[in-house]
């Protein structure tokens, strides 16, 4: 930074299990290896050293690194903005951290780690809640007592915000007009999927809430649920919160519909006729269709639908059965240049821009980061 120059990129899945998956890429070499990773500790200091590597070559020492940016799932209401770690922020981030337990061990972790393999260099959390800091009430708050607003902060806060940002901000790049002159629907679809509403250059609605639950179908992640079925679930049931937690969060979305959370397993299943896949599929699809639909409602008018996220960057099939619902909007697809993943792959005579975003949340913190520790020195 500030040239953006990106050295080296790398990720760690299924961490905690047998076997790990370490896959590194510096400059356009990538590879991948099996690895044992028995937690996050590990993973972050298997990736810091990494960074050191000959055969990477993207740092002489760790003592180049000036500074740690931190994907932040939950900010609450505190935080607006990008914060340095301190002992205060840390304890605001473990208080809304139970709101997203998926991301919570992990978040908490990496900050920990990261604090421990590099003393004396500054943290910084960037909050994936800050984009909906403006959203208007209409959106945010619940039909429940408002004293459960104003007593308990229980609102919509929306997630996925650095993700949706980026791609709203880069279409409105690649259109040629400055955000708050178009109507934009972002769709992050990956294991956690949501949708965002773009106008006047802010976000106005989103599809998650006060946790990643609500929405979209995901992954293991239910979405949109009558709460009655919760109630039922404790009245008859008898779960009680731990046990309801892990089935809305870890055994439901398409994991729950049809045994597989992964869609390119979801697919595979349903080109060779299982019936759950396909309802499964058909479902994650019809949630989304609905929100855009409602969405171009809310915003008037529609120019553009950007697909993001792992599932959104890379299939073109799904992209086009979502898309196949919008003729009365005269959204055309190029189905050639949706095949072949290309930025804008609507035809020209289509009175909506489609678009493939590649998702950039690195991108996106590593600005947020340089920016405040350049401020504070």
């Amino acid at each position: 930074m500030p040239q953006e120059q990106l050295l080296m990129k790398g990720e760690i899945e299924r961490i905690g299990q047998s076997p790990s998956i370490v896959s590194l890429e510096p400059g356009k070499t990538r590879r991948s290896e099996k690895r044992d990773i028995a937690g996050f500790h590990q993973g972050v200091e298997l990736l810091l050293n990494s960074l050191c590597e000959k055969e990477n070559r993207a740092l002489k020492g760790l003592e180049q690194i000036d500074a740690i940016g931190h994907r932040v799932v939950h900010g609450g209401q505190l935080f607006e903005r990008a914060l340095l770690v301190n002992d205060e922020t840390m304890a605001l981030i473990k208080k809304y951290a139970e709101f997203a337990p998926l991301h919570r061990d992990a978040n908490i972790t990496a900050i920990k780690s990261c604090k421990q393999l590099l003393p004396n260099r500054p943290n910084v959390a960037v909050f994936d809640t800050a984009l909906y800091k403006n959203l208007p009430p209409k959106a945010y708050l619940y039909g429940l007592p408002i004293e459960m607003f104003e007593k308990y902060g229980i609102r919509r806060f929306g997630f996925h915000g650095l993700s949706h940002d980026y791609a709203a901000k880069e279409a409105s790049r690649l259109i040629g007009k400055p955000l708050k002159e178009l109507k934009i629907i972002t769709c992050h679809l990956g294991s956690g999927s949501s949708i965002t509403a773009f106008k006047n250059g802010a976000a106005i609605d989103t599809s998650m809430g006060f946790t990643p639950l609500e929405g979209l179908l995901m992954g293991t992640r239910c979405g949109d649920i009558d709460p009655g079925v919760l109630i039922y679930i404790v009245r008859h049931l008898h779960y009680d919160a731990g046990q309801l937690e892990e089935i809305l969060d870890k055994d439901s979305g398409l994991k729950g519909l049809c045994g597989k959370n992964d869609m390119r397993d979801v697919f595979s299943l349903a080109e060779a006729g299982d019936e759950k896949a396909r309802n499964a599929l058909d479902t994650f699809v019809y949630r989304i269709q609905k929100y855009i639909g409602s969405y171009t409602a809310v915003l008037g008018g529609l120019d553009a639908v950007v697909f993001t996220g792992g599932i959104g960057e890379h299939s073109p099939v799904l992209r086009k059965k979502i898309l196949d619902a919008f003729d009365y909007l005269n959204i055309k697809v190029d189905e050639e240049k949706n095949e072949n993943n290309l930025t804008i792959f609507s035809t020209k005579d289509s009175s909506v821009y489609t678009m493939t975003i590649p998702a950039n949340e690195e991108l996106a913190i590593s600005r947020e980061t340089f920016e405040l520790v350049s401020d504070s020195q």
